[in-house]
């Protein structure tokens, strides 16, 4: 098995796509996206069914296990494919399904013993993967995420509601210190692409791809 060359990690519309297409551009990598293979369509159940439960309304209550479930063999088929080359990039990866996990969680989706399933599943799978050559979190001002959920227009996102889009802000904060102390990833770049203006900057695209370069020294001579 090979070794997956970079991963592009960050909340959406951080600029995750935006990242992978200019190092598979510019540096040659070949690119394989983020998947979702959603036969069933949770996703959109997730975000537009409620269930009744006594006096209050838990919205995709019973979607929310399944959904994550399915995401999480989804990420890891792929992953999984993309170690079997030495030259690919990835929009997102398995290690970024726990963060919404953990949201659900705390938002009341899974019950205790779902999502103590869903950890010992996850935890189980990880053995499996070998960690990325380098791992790139893209960050991003909220107000900023919020318009480009808004000007890209998919109405999944944009019936999320900006309350939702808040709380996955705040969990994705922390993702640093949980890739470096239960991934054990040792090279990472951050990079705040806040800036709309950051890829038509050359001088800004050009500084981040020599850091990126330079942790592939034999493939960039």
């Amino acid at each position: 098995m090979g070794q997956i060359q970079i991963i592009v990690e960050g909340m959406t519309a951080s600029g995750k796509s935006t990242i992978v297409n200019l190092l598979a551009e510019r540096l040659g990598f070949k690119l394989m996206p983020e998947e979702f293979r959603d036969q069933y369509d949770l996703l959109s159940k997730f975000h537009h069914e409620t269930q009744e439960t006594g006096d209050k309304e838990h919205k995709a209550f019973k979607w929310a296990f399944p959904m994550q479930l399915n995401f999480l063999a989804t990420r890891l088929s792929q992953y999984l494919c993309a170690s079997e080359e030495d030259n690919y990039i990835l929009d997102r990866s398995v290690f970024g399904d726990k963060v919404y996990a953990s949201l659900y969680y705390k938002q009341g989706y899974f019950s205790d013993s779902q999502f103590g399933a869903y950890l010992t599943l996850y935890d189980s799978l990880l053995r499996y993967v070998k960690e990325p050559r380098l791992l790139i979190l893209t960050r991003c001002g909220f107000d900023e995420i919020l318009r480009r959920i808004k000007a890209r227009g998919r109405q999944d996102e944009i019936d999320a509601g900006e309350n939702y889009w808040r709380l996955l802000y705040d969990a994705y904060m922390p993702f640093l210190d949980f890739i470096k102390s239960e991934i054990n990833i040792k090279n990472i770049i951050e990079l705040d692409i806040s800036n709309p203006a950051f890829i038509y900057t050359p001088e800004l695209v050009d500084k981040f791809l020599e850091d990126v370069k330079s942790y592939f020294p034999d493939r960039f001579k």
